[in-house]
């Protein structure tokens, strides 16, 4: 539950890249008293900050920004207002902005539910918070599928590396506290939304009457959420059966070569985090330079 009727419950999303992340959090969003902010690694960014970089409230609004990976509602500006106390504070004041921006009543907001699916390995941040984690999985040949129809899934149409990729997130997952994780599998929807709402603390109230989704807002510029933020429809059955038998065969083959590995695979998931990291740093240092240029 909540530490009080006045806080809102953080929460993070965590799977593996095309697990069906926007599709439970476009069904979390759709319930009263629930908002989930656009996909996001801000949540793991906050746990890499110094203190000297906590002082400057752009610098940290441009991160925030830079991290978010749909449209986010909030401008640089706005964001920076919601950078100030502690990592749950900052969290639940984006996810009221969010809300606010969204035409959304935010004393109705009784979890804030972040996506958060890359830099999964950087549990500082989250884990300062008082935060739950919902833990989604789908059928590996599905994911696995699923790399062949995205451009950024190139690299991972390799069986064993998506093999090892996959078991990294699977010792991210394995760091998270028992007591704070609920394990969700893709197929249980949408079904286990009661489950997850009574995990969180939330009373089942039926959906918003009010106020718009940011990821149905994101879905008009982003071709590839509009399939997920409408009707949800399970179709990995038929998913599944575009895999050639030989492509099936040798995923087995390397998901077997790969478990055994997932003790040893902190380091494989530091990489993929660091890059992801250095890529956000990047970007908010562009964000930062063009936003003076114009001022």
């Amino acid at each position: 539950m909540p530490a009080s009727k006045d806080v809102p419950q953080l929460a993070y999303i965590i799977s593996l890249p095309r697990s069906g992340s926007t599709v439970l959090s476009a069904l979390l969003d759709k319930r009263q008293g629930v908002v989930s902010p656009p996909e996001s690694a801000f949540p793991q960014v906050l746990g890499t900050l110094s203190t000297e970089e906590r002082k400057d409230r752009l610098w940290m609004a441009a991160l925030y920004i830079a991290s978010t990976f749909t449209p986010t509602q909030l401008n640089l500006a706005e964001a920076a207002e919601c950078m100030d106390g502690t990592n749950e504070d900052i969290l639940i004041a984006l996810g009221h902005a969010v809300a606010a921006k969204l035409g959304r009543d935010p004393a109705q907001i009784r979890a804030v539910v972040w996506k958060s699916p890359r830099i999964v390995g950087m549990h500082a941040g989250p884990l300062s918070t008082k935060g739950k984690f919902i833990v989604l999985r789908r059928h590996p040949q599905n994911v696995f599928e699923s790399q062949f129809r995205v451009g950024f899934g190139e690299k991972n149409r390799n069986p064993f590396r998506f093999a090892v990729f996959q078991q990294s997130y699977e010792h991210a997952f394995s760091r998270v506290p028992p007591d704070r994780r609920i394990d969700v599998s893709y197929d249980s929807l949408p079904g286990v939304l009661e489950q997850i709402l009574e995990f969180l603390g939330v009373r089942e109230q039926g959906e918003w009457l009010e106020g718009e989704s940011s990821l149905k807002l994101a879905a008009e510029n982003c071709y590839w959420m509009r399939e997920v933020t409408g009707e949800f429809k399970n179709n990995d059955v038929e998913k599944r059966a575009r895999l050639e038998p030989t492509q099936v065969s040798k995923l087995e083959q390397a998901m077997s070569l790969a478990r055994p590995l997932r003790p040893f695979l902190g380091p494989v998931r530091r990489y993929f985090d660091r890059q992801s990291l250095a890529w956000v740093l990047n970007r908010a240092k562009e964000l930062l330079e063009a936003h003076r240029q114009q001022g």
